[in-house]
C-alpha cells in the first residue's frame, strides 16, 4: 500500500511542477476550501473568477465568478456545488468545493477579470483522495473528523459573512458620502447668506436720514 501512496504523491509533485501550480487535497464526500491572494491596489474593481483548465493551450472553462457589481463582491456566489467570494481590501479570493468527487480533481486558476481579458492570479491542482471511513475497518473511526492537508468542512465561523474589510469599506464610503453633503448643505446656506444680504443692502433705497438731509439742502439752495 505504501509503494502505491508514494507513487501517487510522486506523480502528483511531478504534475504540479509541469504547470506550475499549487496542490490542494480534498477527501471524496468532503469540502475543500481555496484561497488564492493576490495585490489589492493593483487588482482593485476587478471581478474575480474560478476556471478549470480542460487541455494544454484550451481556453480556461469558467466554472463561478464573483458579483457582478465589485463592491458586493465579498457577496457569496455559488454555481452548483462551487462557490465563491472575495476579499477586496483583504486581497483573499476564496473558493470552497462541496461535496467532492473524482470529476472535480484537475487543474484550476484563480482569475482576476479585465473586460474580455483575464489575468491568472495562482493555478491550483486539486486532487480528490478517497475517504478513509470508507474502508472495511471505517466503524471503529465512527463519530471522528478526517482532514486531509487543508481540506475541510468550513463552517459559518470559519469563513465571516462579510468580511471585517468589506464592512469597513462600506463605512468609508458611506462617511465620505455624508462629508459631501455635508459641504455642499454649508455651501449652499453659505450663498443663501450672501444673497440676502446684497439684497438688503441694494433694494432698500437710500438711507432715510440721508434723504432728509438731501432735501434740506434743497430747501436751504431755494431760499437763497
Amino acid at each position: 500500500m505504501e509503494p502505491l501512496w508514494l507513487l501517487i504523491l510522486l506523480s502528483v509533485t511531478e504534475l504540479s511542477r509541469a504547470h506550475n501550480a499549487t496542490v490542494f487535497q480534498g477527501l471524496a464526500g468532503k469540502s475543500l476550501q481555496v484561497s488564492c491572494r493576490y495585490n489589492p491596489l493593483k487588482h482593485w474593481g476587478r471581478r474575480k473568477a474560478w476556471c478549470r483548465q480542460l487541455g494544454e493551450g484550451e481556453p480556461c472553462q469558467r466554472v463561478v465568478s464573483t458579483h457582478r457589481t465589485w463592491v458586493l463582491s465579498f457577496l457569496k456566489v455559488r454555481n452548483g456545488s462551487t462557490a465563491i467570494t472575495d476579499d477586496a481590501l483583504g486581497g483573499t479570493v476564496t473558493i470552497t468545493l462541496q461535496d467532492l468527487g473524482a470529476h472535480d480533481a484537475g487543474l484550476y486558476r484563480c482569475q482576476s477579470l479585465r473586460g474580455d481579458e483575464a489575468d491568472t492570479l495562482r493555478k491550483i491542482l486539486v486532487e480528490v483522495l478517497a475517504d478513509p471511513l470508507d474502508d472495511e475497518n471505517s466503524q471503529s473511526f465512527e463519530g471522528s473528523k478526517v482532514q486531509k492537508s487543508i481540506s475541510r468542512n468550513p463552517s459559518e465561523e470559519d469563513t465571516p459573512f462579510p468580511p471585517i474589510s468589506i464592512l469597513f469599506l462600506l463605512a468609508c464610503i458611506f462617511l465620505s458620502k455624508l462629508l459631501a453633503a455635508g459641504v455642499l448643505w454649508a455651501a449652499a446656506w453659505q450663498r443663501q447668506k450672501w444673497g440676502t444680504s446684497l439684497a438688503n443692502g441694494s433694494g432698500g433705497g437710500q438711507d432715510p436720514d440721508c434723504q432728509q438731509q438731501t432735501l434740506t439742502d434743497e430747501l436751504e439752495l431755494r431760499d437763497t
